[in-house]
């Protein structure tokens, strides 16, 4: 019988990416906080959309997704400085809870 392979979805830093909608959320699911990343605003440059506003926020995810109290929150100009300072307070909030 021939192995089956598991699809791996998008990962950044070893955690994985999961976008609905709008929304992206990083970080494993079963563990206690998540970062989730909400696109508010986005442009067209060269037939690709954007992102020029995105809203940062750590959550608790001990209950439904996404619904969980947040923690901290911010908003960034760009995708990329979005994700890089949360993940670093992700990071830093993991190492707290212990």
């Amino acid at each position: 019988m021939a192995a089956v392979k598991k699809k791996k979805g998008l990962m950044y830093k070893g955690k994985p990416l999961l976008r609905c909608g709008n929304r992206i959320y990083y970080g494993n699911l079963e563990d206690k906080l998540i970062l989730a990343l909400d696109i508010v605003e986005s442009s067209k440059k060269q037939d690709v959309d954007v992102s020029t506003k995105v809203k940062v926020q750590i959550m608790d995810n001990t209950g439904e997704l996404g619904k969980g109290q947040v923690y901290r929150k911010c908003e960034r100009e760009n995708l990329y400085k979005a994700i890089d300072i949360g993940e670093w307070w992700l990071q830093d909030a993991m190492k707290m809870m212990g």
